[in-house]
């Protein structure tokens, strides 16, 4: 585990542990240049082996992807006791899904897009880079209350 200057620990993740959490979640949000301009979208996903894998309707999303410009995915979460936060983030290159779409049936009603509509194109993620923390939670009591940070931007 590292310190950060506030004191908390946190702890780097392992390649095989951050494929770990990628395979037992299953929203994330992706980030994109969308005409020199980020964009990031929340998308139901799911892994097949290495790749990150969802799908996706023409549009913003869909143009930016096709662009061929890397994009970068996160998820996270929290244990069952709301002791412990993770997160891992997967860089790489978009493409269309190189599988077979059969295979993407075992995946459960969760790996299904949450909005409405036709979501005909599917995407995979080939990742260059995977990389993931892990820390306590710090008690709610020391969020609270909220600090005045401006004098921090200036």
């Amino acid at each position: 585990m590292s310190s950060s200057s506030s004191g908390s620990q946190t702890e780097i993740l392992a390649a095989d542990e951050c494929w770990k959490y990628l395979h037992s979640s299953y929203i994330g949000r992706l980030a994109v240049i969308n005409d020199a301009v980020p964009e990031i979208f929340p998308v139901n996903f799911m892994t097949m082996g290495t790749m990150v894998v969802f799908r996706t309707a023409p549009g913003t999303k869909l143009r930016a992807l096709l662009s061929g410009g890397p994009v970068a995915f996160e998820t996270d979460g929290l244990n069952a006791y709301s002791t412990e936060v993770w997160s891992v983030v997967v860089k790489g290159t978009p493409g269309p899904f190189d599988g077979d779409p059969a295979s993407l049936q075992q995946g459960g009603p969760d790996r299904e897009p949450w909005q409405a509509g036709l979501k005909e194109h599917l995407v995979q993620i080939t990742p260059s880079e995977v990389s993931g923390r892990r820390f306590a939670l710090t008690p709610r009591t020391r969020w609270w209350p909220p600090q005045d940070f401006s004098s921090d931007w200036t």
